[in-house]
């Protein structure tokens, strides 16, 4: 059988969309047990092997007084196994026999004979049509099931073609991203705008709504690859105060913006659960970026947590737009908004609720809505199973690592094809106080790298000719085993960072970068240059406005 579809090449550094016809055979061959699929010979060699083995065992006493069954037998065996001409040959046979019987003695068959002679025609005719209605009504099954197969096997490529498809429009859509955020921060970081310059609105436009395109391409690969099962959540014993924090702390800006008045109500004891920090937060900063984006201005929204049970719920409520009704029984399907205006004055895609009912549920939880209607508010309520508290364990405040200040300048390598992300990166790193140095390909970061003997690799993985698996793999060969080397691609599937860790990549980040994170990890090149921890948030409060 063929199957058409449309060929999806990529590969590192390129996107071709081709049209292409491909063949869909079963593993197994040809069906042998289909009378189509058996050679003519055979088929009607059967059927006069079936005659002629009846009027044998005709010859035999014990069986001669079931004549008319086995000549019957003879045309449904010959029926069943060839098909309707062998079935009309194995009634022919026997009647051409007969009536050349009673033209070689001249005389006209008695009337008892003539009888049988027309029940078996009847009948054999009878069994024949049966029997080639079964084999019709079983080729019309077995093309049923062909085309159920071909039309499972499209809908396995389109879902395939769609994952890739989202996969290189992210990878497409982050190399501009990063290189727009590479351009802010080295302003931010030059001083520019000044205090009291008017432009610095516009600079942070640009920084909040690439911060947002960034969450719409993030929000849309992992839908699909929560879908798919390839979201691997990196559980740990933790308490979850500190993640609410982080939550609440992600939308105080557009809250403040939108003079929302943004609570928060924790309990002193710790909320210890079974779950992964980061997913849990995003889980939390989708529903609270949700309220400030469908709450009127100086609105409320509160977001707590209490024991329920053998569960810890966490819920965000708001006195925002509210929810219809009819809308409440689907608001976690794909792509479903309540803002179906023509304006699309709020944006999105649909998929953040989504989004969160299935990382909820891969935790062993599950999330609810309800309303009291258009314009009266909403409430979300996550419910996750609580954990039993780690031995000896005690509450602490959150420590983040602060920005690294290096000792000395350390020699970096920026190797990326896109011109001005490599530009910013270098630039940032040199305000930063380091060497740095660019490639825009893999053979050439190769003779610089010789060359210069960076210590610090920041390397795109998408370079023409050579991608940036393979050079991590040469500069591992020659000599560079010590240096630290830093995937930064718009690539950033399980698979990509897997075949990062294969090629010897120690830190793999996802475009656009957070450029404190990035100076993190190459001030872990040298651990004694790292300063030690800051205190960020205190996990002691009961309510606070955030």
């Amino acid at each position: 059988m063929a199957c058409r579809g449309v060929l999806v090449r990529a590969d590192a550094s390129q996107v071709k969309l081709v049209s292409m016809t491909e063949t869909c055979e079963q593993a197994s061959g040809p069906d042998f047990m289909s009378v189509a699929n058996r050679p003519g010979w055979l088929r009607y060699g059967a059927a006069v092997l079936a005659v002629v083995l009846a009027v044998a065992l005709t010859r035999l006493p014990a069986v001669g007084q079931f004549l008319g069954v086995l000549f019957f037998l003879a045309v449904f065996v010959s029926a069943w196994y060839g098909g309707l001409g062998p079935g009309l040959l194995a009634i022919s046979l026997p009647m051409a026999a007969i009536f050349a019987g009673l033209a070689a003695a001249r005389r006209p068959p008695a009337p008892q004979q003539a009888t049988g002679l027309a029940v078996f025609l009847g009948g054999g005719l009878l069994i024949t049509t049966l029997v080639e209605a079964l084999h019709v009504a079983r080729r019309k099954a077995e093309q049923s099931m062909a085309e159920a197969q071909r039309h499972q096997q499209r809908l396995r490529d389109a879902d395939r073609l769609k994952d890739e498809f989202l996969a290189m429009l992210a990878h497409e859509l982050r190399n501009p991203l990063a290189a727009i955020g590479g351009a802010l921060q080295l302003l931010r970081r030059q001083g520019w705008p000044g205090p009291g310059d008017e432009r610095g609105w516009s600079l942070d436009v640009l920084e909040r709504q690439s911060a947002h395109l960034a969450r719409l391409i993030d929000d849309l690969l992992d839908v699909s690859r929560v879908s798919r099962g390839k979201i691997r959540l990196r559980r740990e014993r933790l308490d979850a105060r500190l993640v609410l924090e982080r939550a609440a702390e992600a939308v105080r800006v557009p809250a403040v913006e939108r003079r929302h008045e943004l609570r928060l109500a924790l309990p002193e004891e710790p909320l210890w659960l079974e779950a992964d920090p980061t997913r849990l937060e995003q889980v939390l900063v989708n529903l609270l970026g949700n309220a400030v984006k469908y709450t009127e201005p100086g609105g409320r929204i509160d977001l707590s947590a209490e024991r329920v049970g053998a569960d810890w719920v966490f819920r965000v409520r708001d006195t925002g737009a509210g929810i219809d009704p009819e809308m409440l029984p689907h608001i976690f399907d794909p792509f479903i908004q309540a803002d179906k205006t023509l304006d699309r004055s709020q944006g999105g895609l649909g998929i953040g609720l989504t989004l969160v009912h299935r990382l909820v549920a891969l935790h062993g939880g599950h999330v609810s809505a309800t309303s009291d209607g258009l314009g009266q508010g909403s409430e979300f309520a996550v419910h996750l199973p609580a954990s039993a508290p780690p031995l000896g364990a005690v509450p602490r405040p959150l420590l983040l690592s602060a920005p690294p200040t290096p000792t000395r300048p350390l020699r970096v390598l920026v190797v990326d094809d896109n011109t001005d992300t490599a530009k910013s990166l270098t630039r940032l790193l040199r305000l930063s106080g380091h060497e740095a140095y660019v490639a825009h390909d893999g053979p050439s970061a190769l003779d610089l790298a010789r060359e210069e003997r960076p210590e610090v690799f920041l390397i795109d993985i998408g370079l023409p000719g050579m991608t940036g698996y393979e050079l991590a793999q040469h500069l591992r060969r020659e000599g560079f085993a010590s240096a630290t080397l830093i995937a930064i691609s718009g690539y950033g599937q399980e698979q990509d960072i897997q075949r990062s860790r294969d090629a010897g990549i120690d830190h793999h980040l996802v475009k656009p970068i957070d450029f404190d994170s990035l100076l993190a990890l190459v001030a872990r090149a040298h651990p004694e240059r790292e300063p030690g921890p800051r205190l960020l948030a205190s996990s002691h409060w009961r309510e606070q406005r955030v």
